[in-house]
């Protein structure tokens, strides 16, 4: 599966090659392809923002033909693309190319078939960050620290990873911009470290932003580990998946949309594709997990049960359930833009200034997306009106023109928000799905039934 969010542009006029990738759907699904015939054609794409292009490859009929200049526009629209050089000819680089370097980052000689392209995509793509080379930071432990509350990211006590030495300099918030520093980077991991500030009252550790990327990328790796392990239990990989999701969500909640944060939530959509499928296989019941998820970060279970929902209405391939996946992932980020900590599921603890926040955030979200650029047009539509319905007693938040996605990501969060969350039991989910689920579309309401229904695996 791919590891970036985007597409990629490929420039050749060698018809038999452009139209062997053109049959290649299942990888086409996962690695989106434009196609231009001239390096002014291809200008004319890369200059489109919305289009979200990554890498460019270009033949080298192209680059001897055309010259220095057309390559120098080329780079100048868009000086962060990595431009790869596609040899069809492989008994020499052309001279243009010697002599004047145009910024290729590698040379693919006689490309075959479009695996050529994407091996070279997840070599650019995968992530060199390792957690193992963390250093202690200055500050004095077990001593009360002034420090600026967004230079660090919290993560929930339970989910935090342990080891014999840990990786990361850690600390807990005892108020705002107030901390103390328990652990430094390289400090053995004492046993019992977290019960003894769970029963506290301990709810965050705190570690630097800048190593929350670190800490991400081991989430990803636990997480691939269970993946392949045939004998891992399905509530040991849901568990990992949505504690990488949330780790995701947090980042871009408290750092912003980067395209490196879309590029590992794209890894997270990847795993919970795999997981939703494999427990759709096992006919395994949501319901049968929720005291795994009852208590996990909101967008990233938000968006694994989208994800599912999405998969009982008929949308299968990966290319759908990952557009899916990402404006769940993203669909309160005009909510956390303006209060990371605020918490949805609790309206009855809202002050005036939250209730704002909240009405205010499906706008204050497409904005943020808009400005940012690349994405499908359906996700930008999600974000801007999952709380509206087919039906309902209010008014100002019923629409008969919504689309799928933004029906099944209203759904994923309501049944978070009602069900999940709040730890129903038999009697309120039953009541969950004899009213709320009737403000959707009979679709969305028989997809959700069957997720909460199926029988529990063997």
């Amino acid at each position: 599966m791919a590891k970036f969010f985007g597409k990629v542009l490929v420039i050749d006029t060698n018809f038999k090659f452009v139209e062997s990738i053109k049959e290649e759907g299942k990888l086409l699904s996962d690695y989106p392809c434009l196609f231009a015939k001239t390096l002014q054609d291809g200008i004319v794409f890369l200059k489109q923002n919305t289009l979200n292009i990554r890498v460019v490859f270009i033949s080298n009929k192209i680059g001897s033909t055309q010259g220095t200049e057309e390559f120098s526009k080329l780079k100048e629209a868009n000086p962060n693309i990595p431009l790869v050089l596609l040899l069809h000819n492989p008994e020499r680089v052309p001279r243009d190319v010697e002599e004047n370097n145009p910024g290729y980052v590698n040379i693919i000689r006689g490309p075959k078939k479009f695996s050529s392209l994407t091996d070279q995509i997840d070599e650019m793509f995968t992530s060199k960050e390792t957690w193992t080379d963390i250093e202690a930071t200055k500050e004095a432990k077990e001593v009360e620290l002034q420090l600026v509350d967004e230079g660090y990211i919290p993560i929930p006590i339970d989910d935090f990873i342990i080891s014999d030495t840990s990786f990361f300099n850690v600390f807990i918030k005892l108020g705002p911009s107030k901390f103390i520093k328990i652990l430094n980077a390289g400090d053995s991991f004492q046993e019992g470290l977290i019960q003894n500030y769970s029963q506290k009252g301990i709810v965050n550790f705190h570690i630097p932003k800048e190593e929350h990327k670190k800490y991400i990328r081991l989430c990803e790796e636990m997480t691939k580990k269970d993946m392949r392990n045939d004998k891992a239990e399905t509530k040991q990989k849901l568990r990992n998946v949505i504690n990488f999701g949330a780790n995701i969500a947090q980042s871009l909640s408290r750092t912003g949309i980067s395209q490196e944060s879309l590029d590992i939530a794209n890894t997270f959509l990847n795993q919970s594709v795999s997981l939703m499928k494999n427990m759709k296989m096992k006919s395994e019941s949501l319901k049968r997990f929720i005291d795994t998820i009852e208590s996990r970060e909101h967008t990233a279970t938000v968006s694994f049960i989208a994800g599912m929902i999405a998969n009982e209405v008929g949308i299968e391939s990966l290319k759908a359930i990952k557009i899916v996946g990402t404006a769940a992932l993203l669909h309160d980020i005009g909510l956390y833009e303006s209060n990371p900590d605020f918490k949805e599921e609790e309206p009855e603890k809202w002050t005036d200034e939250d209730r704002k926040i909240f009405n205010e955030h499906q706008i204050k979200g497409g904005e943020i997306l808009r400005k940012c650029g690349g994405f499908d047009a359906v996700i930008y539509q999600a974000v801007e009106n999952h709380h509206m319905r087919r039906r309902g007693p209010d008014p100002a938040y019923r629409s008969n023109n919504l689309n799928m996605v933004t029906e099944i990501i209203g759904a994923a969060d309501e049944l978070y928000n009602i069900v999940i969350s709040q730890h129903a039991d038999e009697a309120k989910i039953q009541q969950f799905m004899k009213k709320n689920l009737k403000n959707f579309s009979q679709e969305i309401e028989r997809a959700v039934v069957k997720i909460l229904q199926k029988k529990a695996a063997a």
